[in-house]
Protein backbone atom coordinates (compact mmCIF):
# COMPACT_ATOMS: atom_id res chain seq x y z
CA UNK A 1 0.00 0.00 0.00
CA UNK A 2 1.15 3.89 -0.65
CA UNK A 3 0.58 6.73 1.32
CA UNK A 4 -0.56 10.27 -0.26
CA UNK A 5 3.32 12.26 -1.34
CA UNK A 6 1.80 14.97 0.98
CA UNK A 7 1.50 13.37 4.89
CA UNK A 8 0.02 15.55 7.70
CA UNK A 9 -1.35 18.88 5.88
CA UNK A 10 -1.85 22.24 7.75
CA UNK A 11 -5.31 22.66 5.77
CA UNK A 12 -7.41 22.32 8.56
CA UNK A 13 -5.45 24.82 10.83
CA UNK A 14 -5.89 27.35 7.99
CA UNK A 15 -9.38 26.81 7.96
CA UNK A 16 -9.55 27.04 11.83
CA UNK A 17 -7.27 30.09 11.48
CA UNK A 18 -9.63 31.85 9.51
CA UNK A 19 -12.43 30.94 11.48
CA UNK A 20 -11.12 32.23 14.82
CA UNK A 21 -10.41 35.52 12.45
CA UNK A 22 -14.02 36.04 11.33
CA UNK A 23 -15.43 34.85 14.47
CA UNK A 24 -15.86 36.20 17.53
CA UNK A 25 -16.89 33.43 20.25
CA UNK A 26 -18.44 33.20 23.49
CA UNK A 27 -16.49 34.41 26.64
CA UNK A 28 -15.62 30.16 27.85
CA UNK A 29 -16.34 30.49 31.54
CA UNK A 30 -12.15 30.87 33.70
CA UNK A 31 -10.70 28.20 35.05
CA UNK A 32 -12.45 26.30 37.77
CA UNK A 33 -15.60 24.31 37.59
CA UNK A 34 -17.66 24.74 34.22
CA UNK A 35 -21.07 24.36 33.97
CA UNK A 36 -20.68 21.21 31.85
CA UNK A 37 -19.46 19.23 35.15
CA UNK A 38 -22.76 20.19 36.65
CA UNK A 39 -24.35 18.21 33.77
CA UNK A 40 -22.32 15.07 33.82
CA UNK A 41 -23.41 15.14 37.63
CA UNK A 42 -26.42 15.19 37.53
CA UNK A 43 -26.84 13.42 34.53
CA UNK A 44 -25.10 10.51 36.54
CA UNK A 45 -27.04 11.41 39.53
CA UNK A 46 -23.73 11.41 41.62
CA UNK A 47 -25.48 12.56 44.81
CA UNK A 48 -26.99 11.55 48.11
CA UNK A 49 -30.36 10.75 46.10
CA UNK A 50 -32.03 9.61 48.85
CA UNK A 51 -31.01 12.73 51.35
CA UNK A 52 -32.04 15.50 48.85
CA UNK A 53 -33.58 18.47 50.03
CA UNK A 54 -34.85 21.66 48.42
CA UNK A 55 -33.60 25.07 49.39
CA UNK A 56 -36.98 25.17 51.30
CA UNK A 57 -36.46 21.96 53.09
CA UNK A 58 -39.11 19.38 51.25
CA UNK A 59 -37.89 16.70 50.57
CA UNK A 60 -37.29 15.93 47.22
CA UNK A 61 -36.91 12.58 44.90
CA UNK A 62 -35.37 12.49 41.28
CA UNK A 63 -37.64 9.74 39.30
CA UNK A 64 -35.93 10.70 35.73
CA UNK A 65 -33.14 13.46 35.03
CA UNK A 66 -34.44 13.98 31.82
CA UNK A 67 -32.87 14.51 28.62
CA UNK A 68 -29.72 16.01 28.25
CA UNK A 69 -30.72 19.02 26.01
CA UNK A 70 -28.62 20.25 23.06
CA UNK A 71 -29.70 22.76 21.60
CA UNK A 72 -31.66 26.14 23.27
CA UNK A 73 -33.34 25.88 26.83
CA UNK A 74 -33.11 24.44 29.96
CA UNK A 75 -30.32 21.57 30.05
CA UNK A 76 -32.48 18.67 30.38
CA UNK A 77 -35.67 18.23 29.34
CA UNK A 78 -38.76 16.25 30.45
CA UNK A 79 -37.52 15.63 34.07
CA UNK A 80 -39.83 13.64 36.38
CA UNK A 81 -39.11 14.69 40.09
CA UNK A 82 -41.16 14.39 43.47
CA UNK A 83 -41.52 17.00 45.97
CA UNK A 84 -43.09 16.36 49.27
CA UNK A 85 -44.75 13.49 47.60
CA UNK A 86 -46.29 15.61 44.47
CA UNK A 87 -45.26 14.22 41.53
CA UNK A 88 -44.11 17.15 38.44
CA UNK A 89 -43.09 16.42 35.42
CA UNK A 90 -41.06 19.43 33.25
CA UNK A 91 -37.43 20.52 32.14
CA UNK A 92 -34.51 21.17 34.84
CA UNK A 93 -32.06 23.95 34.65
CA UNK A 94 -28.40 23.55 35.75
CA UNK A 95 -26.14 26.08 36.98
CA UNK A 96 -22.67 26.72 38.72
CA UNK A 97 -24.11 29.72 40.77
CA UNK A 98 -27.46 29.99 41.95
CA UNK A 99 -27.10 34.03 40.85
CA UNK A 100 -26.42 32.29 37.08
CA UNK A 101 -30.50 32.32 36.87
CA UNK A 102 -30.95 36.38 36.83
CA UNK A 103 -27.55 36.86 35.14
CA UNK A 104 -28.58 35.16 31.95
CA UNK A 105 -32.10 36.61 32.17
CA UNK A 106 -34.12 33.17 31.98
CA UNK A 107 -37.12 34.34 33.59
CA UNK A 108 -37.86 36.84 30.72
CA UNK A 109 -37.37 33.98 28.01
CA UNK A 110 -40.23 31.71 27.35
CA UNK A 111 -38.30 29.05 26.30
CA UNK A 112 -37.49 28.45 30.19
CA UNK A 113 -41.27 28.22 30.98
CA UNK A 114 -41.93 25.12 31.58
CA UNK A 115 -38.65 24.86 34.30
CA UNK A 116 -39.69 22.70 37.18
CA UNK A 117 -36.51 22.54 38.83
CA UNK A 118 -33.16 24.81 39.12
CA UNK A 119 -30.24 23.00 40.30
CA UNK A 120 -26.88 24.63 41.01
CA UNK A 121 -23.69 23.98 43.00
CA UNK A 122 -23.36 27.07 45.55
CA UNK A 123 -25.66 30.04 46.17
CA UNK A 124 -25.10 33.39 45.37
CA UNK A 125 -21.35 33.57 43.72
CA UNK A 126 -17.71 33.07 45.42
CA UNK A 127 -18.98 33.67 48.98
CA UNK A 128 -17.99 31.93 52.38
CA UNK A 129 -20.58 30.34 53.94
CA UNK A 130 -21.62 31.95 57.00
CA UNK A 131 -21.39 29.96 59.83
CA UNK A 132 -25.42 30.59 60.84
CA UNK A 133 -26.61 30.81 57.10
CA UNK A 134 -29.49 32.32 56.46
CA UNK A 135 -32.97 30.90 55.92
CA UNK A 136 -33.42 29.13 52.55
CA UNK A 137 -34.03 31.80 49.92
CA UNK A 138 -37.44 32.02 48.21
CA UNK A 139 -38.12 30.50 44.83
CA UNK A 140 -36.99 31.97 41.47
CA UNK A 141 -40.01 33.94 40.13
CA UNK A 142 -42.33 31.32 38.95
CA UNK A 143 -44.06 29.20 41.94
CA UNK A 144 -43.83 26.18 40.23
CA UNK A 145 -39.85 26.27 40.11
CA UNK A 146 -38.29 24.46 42.90
CA UNK A 147 -34.45 24.78 43.88
CA UNK A 148 -31.56 22.11 44.64
CA UNK A 149 -28.35 23.47 46.16
CA UNK A 150 -26.21 20.23 44.88
CA UNK A 151 -22.84 20.92 47.13
CA UNK A 152 -24.10 19.53 50.61
CA UNK A 153 -25.08 15.86 47.98
CA UNK A 154 -22.41 14.96 46.13
CA UNK A 155 -21.36 11.65 47.14
CA UNK A 156 -17.54 12.59 46.56
CA UNK A 157 -15.69 16.06 46.90
CA UNK A 158 -15.43 17.96 43.31
CA UNK A 159 -11.96 17.15 42.76
CA UNK A 160 -12.12 13.90 43.40
CA UNK A 161 -15.14 13.57 40.87
CA UNK A 162 -12.82 15.66 38.16
CA UNK A 163 -10.21 12.97 38.82
CA UNK A 164 -12.38 10.77 38.38
CA UNK A 165 -14.87 10.92 35.40
CA UNK A 166 -13.54 12.62 31.99
CA UNK A 167 -15.94 15.25 31.79
CA UNK A 168 -14.11 16.60 28.26
CA UNK A 169 -15.53 13.41 26.93
CA UNK A 170 -18.79 13.04 28.19
CA UNK A 171 -21.45 14.11 26.08
CA UNK A 172 -24.90 12.07 26.64
CA UNK A 173 -27.76 12.16 24.13
CA UNK A 174 -30.51 9.92 23.41
CA UNK A 175 -31.03 8.63 19.53
CA UNK A 176 -33.18 11.11 18.13
CA UNK A 177 -31.25 13.85 18.71
CA UNK A 178 -28.93 14.81 15.95
CA UNK A 179 -26.48 18.35 16.10
CA UNK A 180 -27.99 21.18 13.77
CA UNK A 181 -24.45 20.36 11.67
CA UNK A 182 -25.70 16.70 10.70
CA UNK A 183 -27.94 18.29 7.52
CA UNK A 184 -25.31 20.86 5.94
CA UNK A 185 -22.45 17.94 6.46
CA UNK A 186 -24.49 15.01 4.90
CA UNK A 187 -24.89 17.12 1.75
CA UNK A 188 -21.33 17.31 1.46
CA UNK A 189 -19.65 14.64 -1.30
CA UNK A 190 -17.97 11.97 0.50
CA UNK A 191 -14.69 13.36 -0.84
CA UNK A 192 -14.69 16.32 0.53
CA UNK A 193 -16.35 14.91 3.76
CA UNK A 194 -13.23 12.54 3.71
CA UNK A 195 -11.09 16.07 2.98
CA UNK A 196 -12.77 17.75 5.96
CA UNK A 197 -11.94 14.41 8.46
CA UNK A 198 -8.30 13.91 7.12
CA UNK A 199 -7.78 17.28 7.12
CA UNK A 200 -9.21 17.36 10.94
CA UNK A 201 -6.92 14.50 11.74
CA UNK A 202 -3.87 15.45 10.75
CA UNK A 203 -4.40 19.13 12.46
CA UNK A 204 -4.45 17.02 15.10
CA UNK A 205 -1.46 15.46 15.34
CA UNK A 206 0.53 18.82 14.43
CA UNK A 207 -1.16 19.89 17.68
CA UNK A 208 -0.13 16.72 20.13
CA UNK A 209 3.41 17.40 18.05
CA UNK A 210 3.11 21.34 19.79
CA UNK A 211 2.43 19.63 23.18
CA UNK A 212 5.64 17.22 23.19
CA UNK A 213 8.09 19.65 21.16
CA UNK A 214 9.22 22.18 24.34
CA UNK A 215 9.85 18.63 26.32
CA UNK A 216 12.09 17.06 23.77
CA UNK A 217 14.44 20.68 23.76
CA UNK A 218 14.23 20.36 27.89
CA UNK A 219 14.95 16.11 28.33
CA UNK A 220 15.25 14.87 24.82
CA UNK A 221 13.91 12.34 22.76
CA UNK A 222 14.08 9.48 25.05
CA UNK A 223 13.11 10.89 28.05
CA UNK A 224 10.09 12.50 26.50
CA UNK A 225 8.82 9.20 24.91
CA UNK A 226 9.32 7.38 28.30
CA UNK A 227 6.90 10.54 30.00
CA UNK A 228 4.41 10.03 26.95
CA UNK A 229 4.51 6.12 27.05
CA UNK A 230 4.02 6.33 30.89
CA UNK A 231 1.21 8.99 30.55
CA UNK A 232 -0.94 6.73 27.88
CA UNK A 233 -0.72 3.80 30.15
CA UNK A 234 -2.49 5.88 32.94
CA UNK A 235 -5.83 6.58 30.92
CA UNK A 236 -8.19 7.26 31.43
CA UNK A 237 -7.69 7.93 35.71
CA UNK A 238 -4.12 7.83 36.32
CA UNK A 239 -2.53 10.02 33.51
CA UNK A 240 -1.44 12.32 36.06
CA UNK A 241 0.79 9.98 37.94
CA UNK A 242 1.91 7.87 35.77
CA UNK A 243 3.20 10.64 34.06
CA UNK A 244 4.79 12.03 37.64
CA UNK A 245 6.34 8.74 38.36
CA UNK A 246 8.16 8.72 34.48
CA UNK A 247 9.18 11.97 35.85
CA UNK A 248 10.42 11.25 39.31
CA UNK A 249 12.36 8.04 37.08
CA UNK A 250 13.87 8.90 34.52
CA UNK A 251 15.43 6.79 32.28
CA UNK A 252 18.95 8.04 32.24
CA UNK A 253 18.60 7.63 36.45
CA UNK A 254 17.96 3.82 36.17
CA UNK A 255 20.53 3.44 33.80
CA UNK A 256 22.79 4.81 36.03
CA UNK A 257 21.57 2.85 39.29
CA UNK A 258 21.60 -0.95 37.34
CA UNK A 259 24.52 -3.12 36.98
CA UNK A 260 25.33 -3.43 33.48
CA UNK A 261 26.09 -6.94 33.57
CA UNK A 262 22.59 -8.16 34.79
CA UNK A 263 19.97 -11.14 33.51
CA UNK A 264 16.63 -9.05 31.63
CA UNK A 265 14.76 -11.14 34.20
CA UNK A 266 16.49 -9.68 37.23
CA UNK A 267 16.82 -6.04 35.64
CA UNK A 268 13.03 -6.25 35.67
CA UNK A 269 12.56 -7.28 39.23
CA UNK A 270 14.92 -4.29 40.18
CA UNK A 271 12.93 -1.50 37.67
CA UNK A 272 9.49 -2.76 39.19
CA UNK A 273 10.82 -2.46 42.86
CA UNK A 274 11.93 1.13 41.65
CA UNK A 275 8.62 2.38 39.87
CA UNK A 276 6.65 0.65 42.71
CA UNK A 277 8.44 2.35 45.65
CA UNK A 278 8.53 5.21 43.70
CA UNK A 279 4.84 5.43 43.22
CA UNK A 280 3.91 4.48 46.77
CA UNK A 281 1.86 1.46 45.93
CA UNK A 282 4.19 -0.90 47.15
CA UNK A 283 4.25 0.24 51.21
CA UNK A 284 0.54 1.39 51.20
CA UNK A 285 -0.81 -1.51 48.68
CA UNK A 286 2.09 -4.60 48.95
CA UNK A 287 2.53 -3.65 53.08
CA UNK A 288 2.16 -7.30 53.96
CA UNK A 289 3.82 -10.24 51.68
CA UNK A 290 1.75 -12.55 53.79
CA UNK A 291 -1.15 -11.43 52.68
CA UNK A 292 -0.84 -11.41 49.43
CA UNK A 293 -2.65 -13.85 46.63
CA UNK A 294 -0.80 -17.80 46.61
CA UNK A 295 2.28 -17.67 44.46
CA UNK A 296 3.19 -13.59 44.91
CA UNK A 297 4.54 -14.19 47.98
CA UNK A 298 8.56 -14.84 47.11
CA UNK A 299 7.41 -11.97 44.23
CA UNK A 300 6.76 -9.19 46.31
CA UNK A 301 9.23 -10.02 49.06
CA UNK A 302 11.97 -9.81 46.17
CA UNK A 303 10.77 -6.05 45.42
CA UNK A 304 10.77 -5.10 49.02
CA UNK A 305 14.16 -6.47 49.18
CA UNK A 306 15.13 -4.25 45.87
CA UNK A 307 13.78 -1.08 46.71
CA UNK A 308 15.65 -1.12 50.50
CA UNK A 309 18.47 -1.13 48.09
CA UNK A 310 17.21 1.94 45.88
CA UNK A 311 14.78 3.88 47.96
CA UNK A 312 17.41 6.67 49.48
CA UNK A 313 18.10 7.62 45.92
CA UNK A 314 14.75 8.54 45.60
CA UNK A 315 13.30 10.83 48.78
CA UNK A 316 9.91 11.87 46.17
CA UNK A 317 7.87 9.12 46.15
CA UNK A 318 4.21 9.66 45.51
CA UNK A 319 3.56 8.86 48.95
CA UNK A 320 -0.40 9.75 48.91
CA UNK A 321 -1.40 6.31 47.74
CA UNK A 322 -4.82 8.40 47.25
CA UNK A 323 -3.09 9.69 44.05
CA UNK A 324 -3.89 6.23 42.16
CA UNK A 325 -7.25 5.39 40.81
CA UNK A 326 -9.03 2.72 40.57
CA UNK A 327 -12.76 3.43 40.53
CA UNK A 328 -14.43 2.94 37.43
CA UNK A 329 -11.72 1.79 35.24
CA UNK A 330 -11.68 -2.53 34.08
CA UNK A 331 -9.20 -4.29 36.47
CA UNK A 332 -7.23 -5.17 33.84
CA UNK A 333 -6.31 -1.40 33.34
CA UNK A 334 -5.03 -1.23 37.38
CA UNK A 335 -2.17 0.85 37.79
CA UNK A 336 -0.45 -1.93 39.03
CA UNK A 337 -0.39 -4.16 35.65
CA UNK A 338 0.30 -0.73 33.58
CA UNK A 339 3.59 -0.32 35.83
CA UNK A 340 4.59 -3.85 35.33
CA UNK A 341 4.36 -3.25 31.87
CA UNK A 342 6.24 -0.14 31.91
CA UNK A 343 8.93 -2.26 33.57
CA UNK A 344 9.26 -4.58 30.31
CA UNK A 345 9.15 -1.82 27.84
CA UNK A 346 12.18 -0.55 29.67
CA UNK A 347 14.40 -3.70 29.71
CA UNK A 348 13.13 -4.61 26.05
CA UNK A 349 14.65 -1.49 25.15
CA UNK A 350 17.38 -0.77 27.50
CA UNK A 351 20.11 -0.96 25.09
CA UNK A 352 19.48 1.19 23.08
CA UNK A 353 15.99 3.32 24.23
CA UNK A 354 12.58 2.40 23.44
CA UNK A 355 12.42 5.58 21.15
CA UNK A 356 15.67 4.80 18.90
CA UNK A 357 14.17 1.08 18.67
CA UNK A 358 11.00 2.56 17.36
CA UNK A 359 12.67 5.25 14.89
CA UNK A 360 14.95 2.16 13.59
CA UNK A 361 11.65 -0.09 13.09
CA UNK A 362 10.14 2.65 10.98
CA UNK A 363 13.05 3.12 8.99
CA UNK A 364 13.58 -0.89 8.09
CA UNK A 365 9.53 -0.57 7.50
CA UNK A 366 9.18 1.88 4.59
CA UNK A 367 10.26 1.62 1.24
CA UNK A 368 9.75 3.92 -2.41
CA UNK A 369 8.79 2.01 -5.30
CA UNK A 370 9.15 4.42 -8.34
CA UNK A 371 6.09 6.47 -8.96
CA UNK A 372 4.23 4.69 -6.60
CA UNK A 373 6.15 6.70 -4.03
CA UNK A 374 6.38 5.30 -0.47
CA UNK A 375 5.13 2.17 0.57
CA UNK A 376 4.43 0.00 3.63
CA UNK A 377 3.56 -3.94 3.67
CA UNK A 378 0.33 -3.74 5.64
CA UNK A 379 1.75 -6.92 7.66
CA UNK A 380 4.51 -5.00 8.80
CA UNK A 381 2.01 -1.95 9.84
CA UNK A 382 0.32 -4.33 12.02
CA UNK A 383 3.61 -5.25 13.50
CA UNK A 384 4.70 -1.82 14.47
CA UNK A 385 0.97 -1.20 15.89
CA UNK A 386 1.77 -3.77 18.22
CA UNK A 387 5.38 -2.16 19.49
CA UNK A 388 4.48 -1.72 22.84
CA UNK A 389 2.64 -5.11 23.41
CA UNK A 390 3.19 -6.31 26.51
CA UNK A 391 3.64 -10.07 28.10
CA UNK A 392 4.68 -10.60 31.41
CA UNK A 393 5.45 -13.67 32.50
CA UNK A 394 5.26 -13.47 35.82
CA UNK A 395 2.75 -12.84 38.97
CA UNK A 396 0.71 -9.50 36.61
CA UNK A 397 0.51 -12.23 34.45
CA UNK A 398 -2.99 -13.83 35.69
CA UNK A 399 -3.62 -11.54 38.68
CA UNK A 400 -5.10 -8.05 38.75
CA UNK A 401 -4.15 -6.84 41.92
CA UNK A 402 -1.51 -7.79 44.93
CA UNK A 403 -4.21 -9.76 46.74
CA UNK A 404 -6.93 -10.84 43.60
CA UNK A 405 -7.65 -13.93 42.58
CA UNK A 406 -6.12 -16.10 40.02
CA UNK A 407 -7.27 -15.28 36.34
CA UNK A 408 -8.27 -18.63 34.83
CA UNK A 409 -5.78 -17.70 31.74
CA UNK A 410 -2.66 -15.65 31.60
CA UNK A 411 -3.57 -12.73 29.42
CA UNK A 412 -1.12 -9.54 28.14
CA UNK A 413 0.00 -6.43 30.57
CA UNK A 414 -0.72 -4.14 27.76
CA UNK A 415 -2.42 -5.52 24.73
CA UNK A 416 -3.33 -4.44 20.92
CA UNK A 417 -6.08 -1.55 21.52
CA UNK A 418 -4.11 -0.10 24.16
CA UNK A 419 -0.74 -0.03 21.99
CA UNK A 420 -2.43 0.93 18.96
CA UNK A 421 -3.61 4.39 21.32
CA UNK A 422 0.03 5.01 22.37
CA UNK A 423 1.14 4.88 18.62
CA UNK A 424 -1.39 6.95 17.65
CA UNK A 425 -0.88 9.37 20.51
CA UNK A 426 2.80 9.38 21.66
CA UNK A 427 4.72 7.74 19.08
CA UNK A 428 3.76 8.93 15.99
CA UNK A 429 3.33 13.07 17.23
CA UNK A 430 6.76 12.74 18.82
CA UNK A 431 8.49 10.85 15.70
CA UNK A 432 7.17 13.56 13.54
CA UNK A 433 9.02 15.85 15.28
CA UNK A 434 11.95 13.47 14.91
CA UNK A 435 11.58 13.24 11.10
CA UNK A 436 10.92 16.83 10.39
CA UNK A 437 14.00 17.75 12.65
CA UNK A 438 15.96 15.52 10.30
CA UNK A 439 13.97 16.14 7.03
CA UNK A 440 13.30 12.88 6.55
CA UNK A 441 10.32 12.77 4.50
CA UNK A 442 10.88 8.74 4.76
CA UNK A 443 9.85 9.07 8.46
CA UNK A 444 7.56 11.19 7.88
CA UNK A 445 5.87 8.72 5.17
CA UNK A 446 5.67 6.08 7.44
CA UNK A 447 4.55 7.91 10.57
CA UNK A 448 1.81 9.08 7.61
CA UNK A 449 0.58 5.43 6.48
CA UNK A 450 0.43 3.93 10.21
CA UNK A 451 -1.79 6.84 11.08
CA UNK A 452 -4.10 5.65 8.21
CA UNK A 453 -3.75 2.12 8.18
CA UNK A 454 -7.09 0.69 7.20
CA UNK A 455 -8.69 -0.90 10.42
CA UNK A 456 -11.33 0.59 12.04
CA UNK A 457 -10.13 1.98 15.77
CA UNK A 458 -11.46 1.10 18.86
CA UNK A 459 -14.17 3.45 20.11
CA UNK A 460 -14.56 5.57 23.28
CA UNK A 461 -17.76 7.43 24.52
CA UNK A 462 -16.55 10.94 22.76
CA UNK A 463 -16.54 8.86 19.38
CA UNK A 464 -19.74 7.09 19.81
CA UNK A 465 -21.53 10.91 20.59
CA UNK A 466 -20.05 11.71 17.30
CA UNK A 467 -21.15 8.98 15.02
CA UNK A 468 -24.76 9.53 16.56
CA UNK A 469 -24.79 13.41 16.55
CA UNK A 470 -22.90 14.50 13.88
CA UNK A 471 -23.11 12.01 11.86
CA UNK A 472 -26.39 11.46 11.92
CA UNK A 473 -25.22 7.48 12.63
CA UNK A 474 -25.44 6.96 8.32
CA UNK A 475 -24.47 4.20 7.45
CA UNK A 476 -22.79 5.78 4.33
CA UNK A 477 -20.76 8.72 6.43
CA UNK A 478 -19.52 6.37 9.54
CA UNK A 479 -17.90 4.24 6.72
CA UNK A 480 -16.15 7.49 6.00
CA UNK A 481 -14.09 6.47 9.79
CA UNK A 482 -11.86 4.19 8.10
CA UNK A 483 -8.76 5.03 10.18
CA UNK A 484 -7.52 6.69 12.76
CA UNK A 485 -6.88 9.37 11.04
CA UNK A 486 -10.50 10.36 9.91
CA UNK A 487 -11.90 9.10 13.66
CA UNK A 488 -9.22 11.49 14.76
CA UNK A 489 -9.99 13.99 12.73
CA UNK A 490 -13.78 13.99 14.13
CA UNK A 491 -12.60 14.33 17.73
CA UNK A 492 -10.65 17.66 16.38
CA UNK A 493 -14.02 18.62 15.25
CA UNK A 494 -15.64 17.99 18.41
CA UNK A 495 -12.97 19.79 20.71
CA UNK A 496 -12.88 22.93 18.53
CA UNK A 497 -16.47 23.30 18.29
CA UNK A 498 -18.52 20.92 20.25
CA UNK A 499 -16.76 21.57 23.55
CA UNK A 500 -15.85 25.15 22.68
CA UNK A 501 -19.87 25.82 23.09
CA UNK A 502 -20.57 23.67 25.46
CA UNK A 503 -22.25 21.30 23.32
CA UNK A 504 -25.00 24.12 22.43
CA UNK A 505 -25.75 24.27 18.78
CA UNK A 506 -27.61 27.47 18.76
CA UNK A 507 -24.04 28.63 19.72
CA UNK A 508 -22.36 26.37 17.37
CA UNK A 509 -20.78 28.65 13.96
CA UNK A 510 -19.87 24.97 12.99
CA UNK A 511 -22.74 24.47 10.58
CA UNK A 512 -22.48 27.54 8.91
CA UNK A 513 -18.94 27.15 8.39
CA UNK A 514 -19.25 24.33 6.76
CA UNK A 515 -21.90 25.38 3.98
CA UNK A 516 -19.09 28.24 3.60
CA UNK A 517 -15.72 26.30 3.51
CA UNK A 518 -16.71 23.49 2.48
CA UNK A 519 -19.59 23.21 0.11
Amino acid sequence: MTVPREYFTGDYLKFTRLYSRLEVREELPQPGIQEKVIRCIWNDQLFKTRELRTTEGEKLEILFPGYWNFGSGPDFAKAIVKVDGKTIQGDVELHVYSTDWKSHNHSGNPDYDNVVLHVFMWKGRGKRPSSNPPRPSPRLPGAHIFELELKSFLKKGLLELDEQLDFDNYPVINKFNYGRCHEPLAKLSREKMAFLLSAAGDARINIKMNRFHDRVILYGYEQTFHEGVAEALGYPNNKKPFQALAERVPIAELKNLLPVQMKDNERVLHVQAILFGVSGLLNSRFSDPDAVAPGGKDYFSSLFRFWEKYKDRFPKTLSDAGVWRLGGIRPANYPYRRIAALSRLVVRHWRRGMFADYIDLLKSAISISGDKGYTMPPATARKIERFFCVESPDYWSDHYSPNGKKLSRPQQVLGPDRSREITVNIAIPIGLIYARAGKSTSLEAALGFLFQSGKSPAENKQVRFMKQYILGDRKDMVQLLSSDKQTQGLMQVYQDFCAQNENNCTRCPFPRIVGEYFA
